[in-house]
């Protein structure tokens, strides 16, 4: 830990300039906030991230740019000239979760080599991730610690090119989404893309987590790579439509496989025709504005559906999927800075599984790479946001959701298989004992100055079969009260 934090503190010395905006930061709320107005949308809200320079430009093009604390931020984070060429950034979180304190840190900085190329990086500090039974990492004096990003990026004229560490996700969703996720860990990947007003094609390639698994009864170590591919079409101003396709593969003896590497390559075709297996997901999503005040979204994920039937497998095997709908109302009968918003999500047992092997589980790092509740669960989430002002937010939401016996970690079962002959198989949906929960949530933010902000969330939890035990019943309140400081500064290098 004192050797990474040294690391850090001399790489800072020579600090961004167009760093990428994390998912979960307060910024894109603002953005969102815009979409749901019509404005932005040069920006896609089905495939993320952006970086603050783009961002600041975008909001200064607003006939009414928003007040004070995002523009003071971006202003500081984004070099105004070819001399400001260097950044520091640092986050400091720290909430009371009941009776608990949640304490996180995030120190970022970077340097452009030229106009085209940038080098950026960030160490993610957090004194509850050690506790968390999943984490994969050093524990050290109750803290644990991570590079959260750390890339390379060049751009020329409408192409794109990243190497590195970084978050990336496909997809719409209030809080997530289901083919590539904000919460996925970031991966280590290789990126490319190209883009004009009506069309934009991007492809990676990234290195997982290795698993072990005992092979012939031993022990061994499997290697895991994801790739993908995508296509998103702007065919109106406010109407966007993307086509993706991904491919996680490795296991005992597995390296790179180029076929997978190809972005104009169709994966399932390259996996059905072999020697080297994957697990293949496609996944369709749109979004569309009407009026300028009603967003609709959505997101369709294919893992498997069976359309032949000379096996017991093409008879048996239920379809694996997830889908997810939303909308977003603004200023409904003109109440202005009032919006309403729905959402319905819904994922089969065993969609995020992997039938070739435990390293084709749609896992990074023990974290689901798409929606954060995994398999087997529907969820309906139903709340109003009002913002009167830059400074003041609250949001009121429900939230009822059931989540069956399916895991992502679960072995690849197959009791259609076990069924007797000119039997069909079939299964509930959810699974085994379903939990089912009720959550009543309020969450208001005061943030008077850029570098200051207060979040207080209050919620009642109301579950059924708690964790998938019949019977069990567990109510219960949950309070979070956090208070934020954050800081930015460009400087010139010279």
């Amino acid at each position: 830990m004192k050797r990474a934090c040294l690391f850090l503190i001399f790489f800072i010395s020579g600090a961004v300039y167009s760093q990428t905006i994390r998912p979960g930061h307060w910024i894109m709320d603002e953005v969102r906030y815009q979409w749901h107005r019509g404005n932005l949308w040069q920006f896609s809200n089905l495939h993320r991230p952006f970086t603050a320079p783009e961002i600041y430009a975008a909001f200064q093009n607003l006939h009414e740019p928003p007040a004070s604390p995002l523009m003071q931020l971006l202003r500081r984070a984004t070099a105004g000239d070819a001399g400001e060429s260097a950044l520091f950034w640092i986050e400091l979180d720290n909430a009371l979760n009941q009776d608990e304190w949640h304490t996180r840190q995030r120190v970022g900085a970077g340097v452009r080599l030229s106009p085209a190329v940038l080098l950026y990086s960030a160490i993610n500090i957090d004194n509850q991730l050690d506790a968390d039974p999943v984490y994969i990492g050093e524990r050290q004096s109750g803290y644990a610690a991570f590079m959260e990003q750390a890339y390379m990026d060049a751009h020329w004229k409408k192409f794109q090119a990243k190497f590195g560490r970084d978050y990336l996700t496909w997809g719409p969703g209030l809080d997530a989404s289901l083919h590539i996720s904000d919460v996925s860990r970031p991966m280590d990947h290789l990126y490319l893309a190209w883009q004009n007003r009506f069309l934009h094609l991007s492809w990676f390639s990234a290195t997982l987590d290795a698993t072990e698994f005992d092979v012939k009864g031993k022990a061994s170590t499997q290697n895991r790579y994801l790739s993908g591919h995508r296509i998103e079409v702007r065919p109106w101003r406010y109407v966007r439509f993307g086509l993706a396709e991904t491919a996680l593969f490795g296991g005992p003896n597995a390296g790179l496989d180029f076929a997978y590497l190809n972005p104009v390559q169709f994966y399932t075709a390259t996996e059905q025709n072999g020697p080297q297996k994957a697990n293949v997901m496609a996944s369709l999503d749109a979004t569309l504005l009407l009026h300028r005040r009603l967003t609709l979204y959505g997101e369709f994920l294919l893992d498997d559906f069976q359309f032949e039937n000379s096996s017991v497998d093409d008879r048996g095997e239920p379809p694996e999927y997830g889908l997810m709908a939303g909308l977003n109302w603004a200023e409904p009968a003109g109440i202005t800075s009032v919006d309403i918003f729905s959402e319905y999500t819904r994922v089969t047992n065993r969609t995020y599984n992997g039938q070739g092997g435990p390293w084709e589980k749609y896992l990074h790092r023990n974290s689901p790479i798409g929606h954060f509740l995994g398999n087997d669960f529907d969820r309906f989430i139903f709340g109003v946001g009002y913002r009167p002002s830059a400074l003041f937010r609250l949001n009121l939401l429900y939230e009822h959701r059931r989540q069956g016996e399916g895991r992502i970690e679960n072995v690849f079962d197959m009791p259609w298989r076990e069924v007797g002959p000119g039997v069909r198989y079939s299964e509930p949906f959810p699974t085994g004992v379903v939990e089912k929960t009720n959550v009543m949530r309020a969450v208001c933010r005061w943030q008077p100055f850029f570098w200051l902000r207060t979040d207080l969330s209050l919620a009642r939890h109301s579950v059924d079969n708690y964790e998938n035990a019949r019977s069990s019943r567990h109510d219960f309140w949950r309070a979070n009260l956090s208070l934020s400081f954050e800081f930015a500064a460009s400087a010139p290098l010279y």
